[in-house]
């Protein structure tokens, strides 16, 4: 899934069973996941989201992203489905 984030957008991210990889395409993201840390994503930057973990990010900068579940192993990864703008 693909998704274009105006400044300053929130989106909720659900980590669900096997958890879920979100990787910046353009713009900066700015990703929290209740680690007490913060982690910013610039062009060609991912970070997954284990299984069962929940994410807050926001466009810093217009930004697009790829959502994708996490398959290992697997080339063809289908769309993350449980996305929600806070």
């Amino acid at each position: 899934m693909e998704c274009c984030l105006a400044q300053g957008e929130l989106l909720r991210l659900e980590g669900e069973k096997n958890g879920v990889v979100l990787r910046c395409t353009s713009g900066v993201i700015w990703l929290t996941c209740g680690d007490s840390r913060d982690y910013l994503l610039s062009p060609g930057r991912s970070f997954t989201l284990a299984a069962g973990q929940s994410a807050v990010a926001e466009a810093l900068h217009t930004a697009e992203c790829t959502l994708k579940h996490n398959s290992v192993g697997n080339a063809m990864q289908r769309p993350a489905i449980r996305l929600a703008a806070c």
